[in-house]
């Protein structure tokens, strides 16, 4: 499991570089044409927001992945010491339930963006296409919180620069 998570990892990371650095590329393209060329370049726009969604829903997962995402610690001190694996367990089920419920219904609003034929314009891109990253990046992070849930040791200590 743990090399799975790793790989997940790899690849997510290299994912959202991609798309970082596909937005960094349109909106400076879009820039250069419209101050040399004084034409913007058609859709750059749309293009860059779309790829830095797709990078920002990939950073959560790489966030629950790394232990480095928000997390209050308020009430932390509730229970004793020899309750605090078994609520930290319990966080990450009802965590990992929220966020699968969460894919379940992104992955609804996906199929039904494509079966309307949803675009997303200037681009006459279909929008379902880059919203394939919402139910991907909380299914992502579901599957990690399941597996921190059972696999206690996976989890990077929280931090903790890895």
């Amino acid at each position: 499991m743990k090399g799975f998570l790793g790989c997940l990892m790899a690849v997510e990371t290299v994912l959202a570089s991609v798309f970082c650095t596909l937005a960094v590329a349109f909106l400076f393209g879009d820039v250069i044409a419209r101050e040399v060329l004084s034409t913007p370049i058609w859709g750059a726009q749309r293009a860059a927001l779309l790829s830095s969604n797709a990078a920002a829903l990939l950073g959560m997962a790489i966030a629950v992945g790394l232990n480095r995402h928000l997390r209050p610690t308020v009430l932390d001190w509730v229970l004793p010491e020899a309750l605090q694996g078994a609520g930290q367990r319990l966080g990450h089920l009802v965590s990992a339930a929220t966020l699968l419920a969460g894919a379940w219904y992104a992955t609804l609003l996906v199929l039904d963006n494509r079966a309307m034929g949803f675009t997303a314009p200037p681009l006459s891109l279909q929008i379902w296409i880059p919203q394939i990253a919402l139910p991907y990046a909380l299914a992502s992070s579901g599957l990690r919180y399941l597996c921190f849930a059972f696999r206690p040791d996976l989890l990077p200590v929280e931090g903790v620069a890895t």
